[in-house]
């Protein structure tokens, strides 16, 4: 009886233990990059006067089909040695797909949230820029209230990164780092290190308002020998509003466990 009585006291204290470290761990990645300074983004008293200032960025954005542009992405060491590989497979077979997620309804993160075949939605508010894609009904947060950006044994990788940004006239400058390792990057079989960081320039066309520009500049010393430049384009829709998307409830594009999309008769089956 002693030995169950001490045993139940150490599985007790052993319990109590992993709760605290457990709590512990959640505490440290809520308040993660955190010092206790208030900045103005989440200040008590705060001007949206601000904001009238800025372009209008407002309605609902579709990517323009076939006006991406860029160069070529120089790639280096495993990151070379995998595409040729998914390159091989897919001049070989169209239909194959390059396993990017453990299923379709997984996010992709950054930098793919801002160019699904969905509309982004811009919300400005006081030292923040909220950005809603309504794939998957994914938000991205930019802090533009000058704020620093943590250092990158700070950050917790996450899927969509941490984003800073500030205004040069009416052009959006952000750079994003944190992002977790694996990542689609650019297009499907090149994927990003703990070591990216993305600049992104987001400004309206000068002779056409309803046409966004997003110039992408990837780094990452782990992957590409020099910097790689993409752009995109959208075009705004002030009429519709995004609708619910709710991937588990329609998900008929299960995956197998080589990542191919099985076909619907086979999910029946």
């Amino acid at each position: 009886m002693k030995f169950l009585s001490l045993l139940h006291k150490k599985l007790s204290v052993t319990f109590i233990a992993l709760i605290v470290i457990s709590l512990t761990a959640i505490i440290t990645t809520s308040v993660q990059a955190q010092d206790g300074t208030v900045y103005p983004a989440n200040a008590a008293e705060v001007s949206y006067a601000e904001l009238d200032s800025l372009p209008d960025f407002r309605g609902l954005w579709f990517p323009a089909f076939r006006q991406v542009g860029g160069d070529e992405p120089v790639l280096i060491g495993e990151a070379l040695a995998k595409w040729e590989v998914y390159a091989a497979r897919m001049a070989i077979d169209p239909n194959f797909e390059v396993p990017e997620t453990t299923n379709n309804c997984e996010p992709d993160g950054m930098p793919y949230i801002m160019n699904f075949p969905y509309s982004v939605e811009f919300l400005f508010t006081p030292g923040k820029i909220t950005v809603i894609q309504e794939a998957l009904m994914q938000v991205r947060r930019i802090f533009t209230d000058g704020r620093p950006i943590p250092a990158r044994d700070e950050l917790d990788p996450n899927y969509f990164g941490y984003s800073r940004g500030h205004w040069e006239g009416n052009t959006l400058v952000v750079t994003t780092i944190g992002t977790q390792p694996g990542q689609r990057l650019g297009r499907p079989g090149i994927t990003n290190s703990d070591q990216l960081t993305i600049t992104e320039r987001i400004y309206l066309d000068e002779e056409n308002p309803d046409q966004l520009h997003l110039d992408w500049t990837f780094e990452d010393p782990k992957v590409l020998a020099q910097p790689w430049n993409m752009t995109h384009t959208f075009r705004r829709d002030r009429t519709w509003e995004q609708l619910e998307y709710i991937c588990s409830q329609n998900d008929r594009h299960l995956l197998d466990s080589d990542g191919q999309t099985l076909p619907p008769e086979e999910i029946r089956n």
